[in-house]
């Protein structure tokens, strides 16, 4: 008799991530019986799952109540959220909600110092190249830093993603007036980037340790509006590198510069990176491996080699002529016409 669907839900389906998770979940080997969950009950999570839910902000204090109650109802194995908020309020119930549901996500232990910058630049020190860094709170630190290294710096909120909250400050007025707007936040060495910015997905189990890089190019909000795959050696064994000194498990995403001084770290994303359906796509399924890891099953085997894609984020408007939000295929691109008319189905823009 072949096992039920998993039952997952995945949170905050009006954001980049909750999308992107569902989309990577389309892609992997398991099936997977998905639904979603958001605060937002107008938002346009709702076309990507067969079931949704509004439910309390994660601030909200019934929301662990909320997203329990929801998973028994449905008998959930799974809940994957899919936003900062949510993630650091169920880390913090355990490894399963109350009615059993499984949590996926960092454990709260590993998530409070590497999901926190300062404390996580401290834990691998020693242990990785890391670019200088300071604590914006100790003055003298700050001061110390600035003699070692002059301007430009950068400061960055301790707990939070995405580039929207970072200072690049090229004087010390700039450098006193990021850190009075920013005061929770640490003022680090700026990375020059000649050799490029880097998404890598790192995940790491009792069975193997694997890691994607992506080449990359922000837009607006922090996300990735351009990424292809890469084989940068030094890159790549960074992020190795860095999975073994932090004592990774499950997934993680790790953001990096390759200047002028070597690789060295940005920041790590203690979650799932928005880019996840694209590395799926490519064979590096970390939110499929998570899951099983997380039940205790076994776990699908790496590829042998990754499948090598461009990714580019476009506008793909959904809209509601009276039965759900569908695509107009008159607005694809040409490419997916043309498929449409071939009989296939479309998920986003590739070319790999």
């Amino acid at each position: 008799m072949s096992r039920r669907r998993i039952r997952v839900l995945v949170t905050a389906l009006g954001g980049d991530l909750g999308q992107a998770l569902v989309k990577s979940l389309r892609v992997g080997e398991t099936d997977f019986d998905i639904s979603g969950c958001d605060m937002d009950d107008s938002g346009i999570g709702r076309a990507f799952v067969s079931r949704f839910h509004a439910v309390p902000a994660a601030s909200d204090a019934q929301y662990v109540n909320a997203v329990d109650d929801l998973c028994r109802h449905h008998k959930t194995d799974v809940i994957v959220p899919a936003s900062e908020a949510e993630i650091w309020v169920l880390a913090q119930v355990g490894q399963q909600l109350p009615g059993g549901t499984v949590v996926v996500c960092q454990p709260w232990p590993w998530l409070r110092v590497f999901g926190d910058k300062l404390e996580c630049m401290r834990a691998l020190e020693g242990h990785l190249p890391l670019a200088a860094f300071a604590d914006s709170s100790d003055p003298e630190t700050v001061e110390r830093l600035v003699e070692r290294v002059g301007f430009p710096l950068v400061v960055k909120p301790r707990r939070s993603s995405g580039s929207r909250s970072v200072r690049v400050v090229k004087t010390g007025d700039e450098l006193a007036a990021g850190i009075a707007q920013l005061p929770a936040s640490i003022v680090q060495e700026f990375i020059d980037g000649h050799e490029g910015e880097f998404s890598v997905g790192a995940f790491a189990c009792d069975h193997f340790t694997e890691v994607l890089a992506f080449r990359r190019e922000l837009g607006y909000g922090g996300c990735s509006r351009f990424a292809e795959t890469s084989q940068d050696k030094a890159v790549i064994d960074y992020a190795l590198q860095f999975a073994k000194a932090s004592g990774l498990r499950g997934s993680a995403n790790i953001q990096l510069r390759n200047g002028s001084s070597g690789v060295r770290l940005l920041e790590v994303n203690p979650r799932f990176s928005s880019l996840v359906a694209a590395r799926a796509l490519c064979g590096f399924r970390d939110a499929e491996w998570s899951i099983q890891a997380a039940l205790g099953r076994a776990i699908s085997p790496a590829p042998q080699h990754y499948r090598k894609i461009r990714f580019r984020r476009y506008l793909n408007e959904l809209v509601d002529l009276g039965s759900g939000y569908h695509t107009v295929p008159q607005w694809a691109t040409n490419r997916g016409k043309s498929k449409q008319k071939a009989g296939s189905r479309t998920q986003g823009v590739i070319d790999g």
